[in-house]
Parts: structure tokens; C-alpha cells; sequence
């Protein structure tokens, strides 16, 4: 068993109990917690994490790893703020992102919550300018060759109107007026991605993700920008894989622009009321 339970130190509070999500530890009729069977066990943790008194131990994990909850000391004015200040960078310095910052961002995605604790998620940092030049013309590229074949029969029939002019502006700006409309000039490009297909849940994992890493940049000073462009072209077109050292296995869930900001906002925007809904 990769649970083991001290019951000299171990009160009899059936906390582990009642937060064990695959209910594998139940409580026996002398009121000890026992580990019923191991298969099922995805080490969330949850079971160590509330025992009051240390009584519990995953011989799986780093048990170092378990340190103690301390209180962020964050109001909820404070979290607003933070969301409400975050806004789509698409200027951006030259500097470079720097190691440390992208460690930090490593730092907290490390413990967002995954599927049944499966943590299938990849993570890969383009940073090399010559790569990120590669990707963007490829990008560019692509998009220019699609729009060519859209004009001829029978692909036109299925190709919005305005979705040809919306690409053809991006593909114009880029080969004609040299403005990087693919990946805004960010000096990093953060590719998450997945090799395992467990339903559908790494793809809501990436999505928790990409949104920790959003939140956290903005406290570091850096600006982020999710490029759905690339995602859509990169899992249909094997150059840019290619250029992204992807392999055919990987699944491309999202990505990000990361980088230090050229533009400071001065106000929030608006946004929509929301679609609430009681039962």
C-alpha cells in the first residue's frame, strides 16, 4: 500500500477519510482510518494535507513536498484589481523574458488543479528569435496558401466571406506592411501541449493552466497574449510542429505570448453584464 497510516499518533477524526475522492480509505469499526484498496489511489494528497496531526504518508511521493498552508493575504478588492487591470498585450519590448520570470510562472502551474490528479500537461518555451521568425512566416505562410485555394471550386462554398477578409488583412500586414500579426513580436511563446489523450480533461487542465500563468505574469510585470492562431495551425499543419520540435503524438492545447509590455493602460475596459441564470 502507498498509504500508510501511523496509528499511535493517528485521533480517530475520519477527516482522511471523508476527503478521499476515490473513498479508498474508509473507517474500520475500531474507528481507525484503513486504506481499502490500492488501486484508484491518484495521490492527490488531500488525505495528508488534513491530517492535523502528521499521521499519514504516501510512500509514492516527496513527502517535503507537503508544507504547511499559509495565508496569502490577498482581499478580494486585491484579486479583482488583478483581474480586472489584465489586459491582451500585442506590444511588446525587445528585452527578453527572463529565466527567472519563467520559472516563477513554472513555479505556480506546477500546482493547479489537473483531472483525477493525471498532470499530463507539457510545457515549452520558445525564447530563440530565429525559431519564433521560422514559426510566425511559416504561420503567415500557410494562411496565404489557404486563402488562394479558397477562391477555387468547391472550397469557396465553404469559406465565410468574412473570414477571408479578416485572414487576408493579417496575411497584408505581415508579407506588405511588416507588422507581426501572428505573434505580435513577443519575445517567448509558450506551447502547452500533451502526449496522452485522457477524455478531454488535459485540454480543461491547459485552460486552468494558461489562465494561472495569465494572472501570475501580470504581479512579475510581464504581458501575455493566448494565440489561438497558432493552436488552430499548428495541429493542423506539420511544418510548424516541426519548427516547434512537436512531435506527431503531441497535442497542441494552447499557447501563450509571453513578454515584457511596450504599452501601459491607463483604465479598465467594459465588459458585458453576465448571462445569470437560478434554478
Amino acid at each position: 500500500m502507498n498509504i500508510r497510516i501511523d496509528y499511535e499518533l493517528c485521533t480517530r477524526c475520519d477527516l482522511c477519510s471523508r476527503v478521499c475522492g476515490s473513498r479508498r480509505i474508509i473507517i474500520a469499526e475500531d474507528k481507525k482510518p484503513v486504506k481499502l484498496v490500492e488501486a484508484g489511489c491518484n495521490d492527490c494528497g488531500h488525505c495528508i494535507a488534513i491530517c492535523p496531526v502528521n499521521a499519514i504518508v504516501n510512500t509514492r511521493v516527496d513527502m517535503n513536498a507537503y508544507t504547511a498552508v499559509t495565508d496569502p493575504d490577498i482581499s478580494y478588492e486585491q484579486f479583482s484589481n488583478l483581474v480586472k487591470n489584465r489586459r491582451s498585450i500585442r506590444n511588446y519590448r525587445k528585452t527578453p523574458l527572463k529565466q527567472e520570470h519563467i520559472d516563477k510562472l513554472m513555479e505556480v502551474a506546477r500546482y493547479i488543479p489537473s483531472g483525477s490528479n493525471k498532470q499530463l500537461l507539457k510545457y515549452k518555451f520558445i525564447t530563440d528569435e530565429k525559431i519564433l521568425l521560422e514559426i510566425k512566416t511559416e504561420m503567415a505562410s500557410k494562411m496565404r496558401m489557404v486563402l488562394k485555394l479558397s477562391t477555387s471550386f468547391p472550397v469557396r462554398y465553404f469559406v465565410k466571406d468574412r473570414s477571408k477578409s479578416s485572414a487576408s488583412r493579417l496575411v497584408k500586414l505581415f508579407f506588405e506592411d511588416g507588422v507581426d500579426t501572428f505573434l505580435r513580436s513577443a519575445p517567448c511563446l509558450l506551447i502547452i501541449y500533451t502526449e496522452e489523450k485522457y477524455f478531454r480533461i488535459p485540454q480543461w487542465d491547459a485552460g486552468i493552466a494558461a489562465n494561472t500563468i495569465d494572472l501570475a505574469a501580470g504581479t512579475l510585470g510581464v504581458g501575455t497574449l493566448m494565440n489561438g492562431y497558432f493552436v488552430e495551425l499548428a495541429n493542423r499543419i506539420k511544418s510548424l510542429r516541426k519548427l516547434a520540435r512537436l512531435s506527431s503524438k503531441d497535442q497542441i492545447l494552447t499557447a501563450v505570448c509571453l513578454g515584457y509590455p511596450a504599452v501601459k493602460y491607463k483604465k479598465t475596459v467594459y465588459r458585458r453584464p453576465l448571462n445569470i441564470s437560478n434554478l
